[in-house]
């Protein structure tokens, strides 16, 4: 006996999904191995709010407001640069 089968594999998804359709990465996902869908200087806008704040410290309206090379400190101190 071989056992069973293995299960047919998923069918793909219709359109990869974006931080508008609610298709969230986690930040060490980001760090680590990001899914292809990501834009790599655009990582910081696939956190949801919660782990944006609890990654920068700060709100989402307040990040964007800072300087290009505050933002980059701070995506290097995520580890998301």
């Amino acid at each position: 006996g071989r056992g069973p089968p293995p299960p047919p594999p998923p069918p793909p998804p219709e359109k990869q999904p974006t931080p508008a359709d609610g298709g969230y990465v986690d930040l060490e996902t980001l760090k680590s191995s990001p899914p292809d869908y990501v834009d790599p200087s655009r990582k910081e806008d696939y956190l949801s709010d919660a782990d944006f704040e609890a990654a920068f410290k700060c709100s989402r309206a307040d990040f964007k407001v800072l300087k290009g090379w505050k933002q980059q400190n701070l995506k290097k101190a995520c580890g998301l640069f």
